[in-house]
């Protein structure tokens, strides 16, 4: 990982409690783990979905950055599958191209929890100049 990339970290990933940052230049992926705090849960305990889109979103967002050489790239839409709950504690995450175009960015991400999958997004991100 360059100094470059991490002096662009959002206030957000660090909120998130973004760490362990390993990017893959090779393959084409990045791997993001953050720490979902007790402050994150909904009533019944486990963490809300918000969090973990927010999670995704971070990823995606800087997977954008390092493999479209260093340019910014924001949000268009974003969508969600949640498929179990998610326990404080360790969260890792993991993006991909599906696509990658001149000015728009077609993205996979993926959130584990012990081994298993709790969340699942696909994003389509800008390529800002």
């Amino acid at each position: 990982m360059d100094q470059k990339a991490l002096e662009h970290l959002p206030p957000i990933h660090h909120h998130l409690g973004g760490h362990n940052i390993h990017w893959n230049e090779e393959n084409t992926d990045l791997t993001i783990h953050y720490t979902a705090l007790e402050s994150f849960t909904n009533p019944r305990g486990t963490v809300e979905g918000g969090m973990i889109c927010a999670m995704l979103d971070d990823v995606m967002g800087l997977f954008a950055y390092l493999a479209n050489d260093h340019t910014p790239a924001t949000t268009i839409n974003l969508t969600m599958d949640f498929l179990r709950p998610c326990a404080v504690g360790e969260v890792i995450t993991k993006c991909r191209f599906i696509k990658q175009g001149k000015t728009v960015l077609n993205l996979e991400s993926e959130a584990w929890q012990n081994n298993k999958m709790i969340a699942r997004s696909t994003a389509n991100f800008l390529v800002l100049d």
